[in-house]
C-alpha cells in the first residue's frame, strides 16, 4: 500500500487548536504518514527584540489588540457554541524529530536554513512538508521535497493577504471568510493554490477565527490525497494588487470596538424586544419570468407564532398544491403543511407530515407513478425519503438515502438517464451549510447506494453552496442558490442554469441575482420554485412584540 511520507515544520511540541486538529486528521488516514517533526529552534524573543522592532506607539496598539483577543476568547466566546478542536499528545507520535536552527531575518519574519539542516531534512526522503509554525520560509527548503511545502492561509488571497486570520472580514463586514491551502514559493501568498474555500463570517474576531480554523482543517486530507494520487487541481491565481494586512492600528481598533460590540448589543436588545424573523410565501399563476415579483399573491398568515417558508409546487390530477415548511416558534421546530392553489387564491389543507425532529424544504418528485418527498432532516444526520400514501395529506417514511451526513436543502432529479442528488452540507453544528455536494444513482432514486461525485465538494462557499429551490423550464434546469449578508441568513438568491451534469463534471451558468426589494420592509428572500402553471418564492420581515 502506497502512502505519503510527511514532515511537519513546527515551532515547539505544544501543539493545540488548528495544528492539533490537522495532525489528528492526518493520523486517521492510513495513506498519510507523519514521518518527521522538524522543530525550529529560534529561541525566545525577549523584550529587547520587540522594542527594537516596533515603535512605542505600535507596541501599545498590539497590546490593545491582544486585550481584545483575550476579552473575546475568555468572555464573549463563552456565551456561544464553541468549536471543539481535537487534542493530540505529540509525544505519542511515532515520528523522528529533527531540531533545526533557521537563520531569522532582522525583522523576525523570514526563515532561511543552513546547508547542514537542509541535508538532515533531505536524508529523510520526505514526499511533502507541511508548515505549521511561524516564519515566512525562504530559499532551498521550499523545494527540498518532491511536492514542496504545503501551508494554510486563512483569508481569501484575492483581497486579504496577511492577517490576523478572521479579523478583517469582521472589520469590513464581509459576509464570508476565505482560506487557501497553497504550495509555497518565494512570493508571499503567491504559491500554487491547491484548495480554496469560504465560510460564513461570524459576529466577532475570535469567534470568526475559530470558525475558519475548524471548518478549513478537514481539507488538508483532500489536498494530501490529491498529491498522493497525482490528482492535484490548481485554482486560478489573480494578480497581486491588494495590500498586505497587518494587526490593526489605533483608529482601526477603535472602529472595530464601536462597530462590532454595538452590533452585539443590538442583537441582545432585539432579543429583549422579542424580535422574530417572519418568513412568508407568495405565488402567482404564471411562468417564473413572466410577472414581477411585487405582483405575486402573498399567502395570509394570521398566526404570529408560526411562519411558512421553502415552498415547493406539485401538480396532480390537474390540481396544484403548494408544500411549505410550517415553523412553530413555541415548539422550535417545523412540520410540512400544504395549500391548494386555484387561479390566484390559496386554501390551507393543513399539516401533512410531522416528526419528532425539525422538517423543512419539502422537495417533491414523482418516480414510477408514485410521489416522494425529500424534506430536510438534518437533525437525524440523514437524507430521508417519504412516500405519499394518500396525496396530499398522508406520508410515511420510505427509506434513508444517505446516512451520517449533515445535509440540508436536497434536490433530486433525473437527467440523461441518471438520478442526481444535490445537497448542501456542513461539518459543524453552527448552521453554516456552505459545501455543495453531488451524488448520483444508476439504480433509480430509491437507493441507499448513492455515489459521491469525484469533484465533491463542488463549492465551499456560503454564497454558492446552499440550495434555495429549483426551476424546470422546458428542457432546462435552473439551480437556485441562497445568498447571505454579514451575519444575515437568506439575504437573497441567485438563479443558475445547469449546463452540464455528468459523472465527471458539473457546470452551471449564473443567470440573475434576486434581492428582496419587491415588497415593503422585506429584508430577505431565499427560495424559488415552479411547475407548469405556477411560480412561488418566500421572503422575510422583522417583527417585534410591539408591531405584531
Amino acid at each position: 500500500m502506497k502512502y505519503l511520507k510527511i514532515g511537519l515544520i513546527i515551532d515547539n511540541l505544544n501543539l493545540e487548536g488548528l495544528n492539533s486538529e490537522l495532525i489528528n486528521i492526518i493520523n486517521k488516514n492510513n495513506s498519510l504518514k507523519i514521518n518527521t517533526l522538524i522543530i525550529n529552534d529560534v529561541g525566545k524573543k525577549g523584550l529587547n527584540f520587540y522594542l527594537k522592532k516596533y515603535s512605542f506607539l505600535r507596541l501599545i496598539e498590539k497590546t490593545l489588540f491582544k486585550i481584545i483577543f483575550l476579552f473575546e476568547k475568555n468572555f464573549l466566546y463563552k456565551f456561544l457554541k464553541r468549536y471543539n478542536f481535537s487534542k493530540i499528545n505529540i509525544q505519542d507520535l511515532e515520528s523522528e524529530r529533527l531540531i533545526v536552527k533557521p537563520i531569522v531575518s532582522k525583522n523576525g519574519y523570514f526563515y532561511n536554513y543552513k546547508e547542514e539542516d537542509l541535508n538532515k531534512i533531505k536524508e529523510r526522503e520526505l514526499d511533502v512538508l507541511i508548515r505549521l509554525g511561524g516564519g515566512i520560509l525562504k530559499g532551498e527548503i521550499l523545494n527540498i521535497t518532491k511536492h514542496g511545502i504545503v501551508s494554510f492561509h486563512h483569508g481569501d488571497n484575492d483581497y486579504n493577504r496577511g492577517g490576523p486570520p478572521g479579523f478583517w472580514e469582521v472589520y469590513f463586514k464581509i459576509p464570508k471568510t476565505g482560506f487557501i491551502i497553497q504550495r509555497l514559493n518565494e512570493n508571499l501568498d503567491g504559491g500554487d493554490i491547491l484548495f480554496k474555500g469560504n465560510f460564513q463570517t461570524k459576529l466577532f474576531y475570535y469567534q470568526n477565527r475559530q470558525s475558519i480554523y475548524k471548518k478549513s482543517a478537514k481539507f488538508i486530507e483532500k489536498v494530501l490525497l490529491n498529491i498522493l494520487n497525482n490528482n492535484l487541481v490548481y485554482h486560478k491565481k489573480n494578480l497581486f494588487f491588494n495590500k498586505i494586512f497587518k494587526d490593526p492600528n489605533f483608529f482601526q481598533i477603535f472602529k472595530y470596538i464601536i462597530s462590532t460590540y454595538s452590533n452585539i448589543l443590538l442583537k441582545v436588545f432585539e432579543k429583549i424586544l422579542f424580535k422574530k424573523i417572519i418568513w412568508e410565501v407568495a405565488f402567482s399563476k404564471n411562468k417564473f419570468n413572466e410577472n414581477s415579483m411585487q405582483h405575486f399573491n402573498v399567502i395570509k398568515n394570521d398566526n404570529k407564532e408560526r411562519f411558512i417558508a421553502d415552498p415547493f409546487l406539485f401538480k396532480k390530477d390537474k390540481n396544484n398544491y403548494l408544500f411549505v415548511e410550517d415553523y412553530s416558534f413555541k415548539k422550535k421546530k417545523g412540520v410540512i403543511s400544504c395549500y391548494e392553489l386555484k387561479d390566484q387564491t390559496s386554501k390551507f389543507i393543513g399539516k401533512v407530515l410531522e416528526e419528532k425532529f425539525h422538517l423543512s424544504f419539502p422537495f417533491i418528485f414523482e418516480y414510477e407513478k408514485k410521489i416522494y418527498m425529500c424534506p430536510e432532516t438534518v437533525e437525524k444526520n440523514e437524507i430521508r425519503l417519504y412516500q405519499s400514501i394518500e396525496f396530499p395529506n398522508k406520508w410515511e417514511f420510505k427509506m434513508t438515502l444517505i446516512k451520517n451526513i449533515k445535509a440540508v436543502d436536497t434536490l433530486i432529479f433525473l437527467k440523461d438517464e441518471t438520478w442526481w442528488l444535490i445537497t448542501s452540507t456542513s461539518n459543524t453544528n453552527d448552521g453554516d451549510y456552505s459545501e455543495l455536494k453531488i451524488y448520483f444513482s444508476d439504480e433509480g432514486p430509491l437507493s441507499d447506494k448513492w455515489v459521491a461525485h469525484k469533484s465533491n465538494p463542488i463549492y465551499v462557499d456560503p454564497e454558492k453552496g446552499r440550495n434555495g429551490g429549483i426551476l424546470f423550464e422546458k428542457k432546462k434546469i435552473y439551480r437556485i442558490n441562497q445568498k447571505i449578508g454579514f451575519n444575515l441568513y437568506g439575504k437573497g438568491f441567485e438563479i443558475n442554469e445547469i449546463l452540464s451534469i455528468n459523472k465527471d463534471n458539473f457546470k452551471e451558468n449564473f443567470i440573475s441575482n434576486v434581492q428582496p426589494n419587491f415588497f415593503k420592509n422585506t429584508i430577505g428572500t431565499h427560495h424559488l420554485n415552479n411547475n407548469s402553471e405556477y411560480t412561488t418564492f418566500d421572503f422575510c420581515k422583522k417583527k417585534y412584540f410591539f408591531n405584531n
